[in-house]
C-alpha cells in the first residue's frame, strides 16, 4: 500500500469518528498519535464546526517569545521535511476577512525547507489593527 493511499485510509477513519472521538485526539492524547493524524482530526472538527483547544507547544529548545505560529514546529505534511514559518507580503500582511462575524485576521505561511510545500495558516488569536 503507498503513502497516499494509507493517508487516504487513515483520513477516511478519522472522518467516521464521533466528535467526542476526536476532541480526545486533538485534547488529550495528542502527543499518542503521529502530525497527519492530528492534521486531519482538526480539518474534521473544522468541517463539523467543534470548537477545539490546542495544546501549547512545550519545547524546551525553543523561545518562549518566538513570534513563529506554534504550527511551525510540525514536520511538512508532504514530505517530513522541517517547515519554516515566513509572511506574505504585498502591501501590507496578508489578512483573512471574516464576513460573518466583520473580523479580519493575519495569514502565515509555512513552508517545507525540504519540498517546497506551502501551506496557509490563519491567526485566529492576533487582532488586525485597522
Amino acid at each position: 500500500m503507498s503513502t497516499d493511499e494509507q493517508l487516504s485510509e487513515l483520513k477516511d477513519r478519522i472522518s467516521q469518528m464521533s466528535n467526542e472521538e476526536l476532541l480526545k485526539i486533538v485534547e488529550v492524547e495528542y502527543d499518542d498519535y503521529r502530525i497527519e493524524a492530528l492534521t486531519f482530526a482538526e480539518e474534521e472538527l473544522g468541517k463539523r464546526g467543534i470548537p477545539f483547544e490546542k495544546p501549547a507547544i512545550e519545547d524546551d529548545d525553543e523561545q518562549t517569545d518566538s513570534v513563529a505560529p506554534p504550527e511551525s514546529y510540525q514536520p511538512c505534511g508532504n514530505c517530513g521535511g522541517p517547515v519554516r514559518a515566513g509572511f506574505l507580503f504585498a502591501d501590507k500582511e496578508l489578512t483573512m476577512f471574516f464576513s460573518d462575524t466583520n473580523e479580519e485576521r493575519f495569514v502565515h505561511s509555512l513552508v517545507c525547507s525540504a519540498c517546497g510545500d506551502m501551506r496557509l495558516v490563519v491567526d485566529m488569536h492576533t487582532d488586525v489593527e485597522d
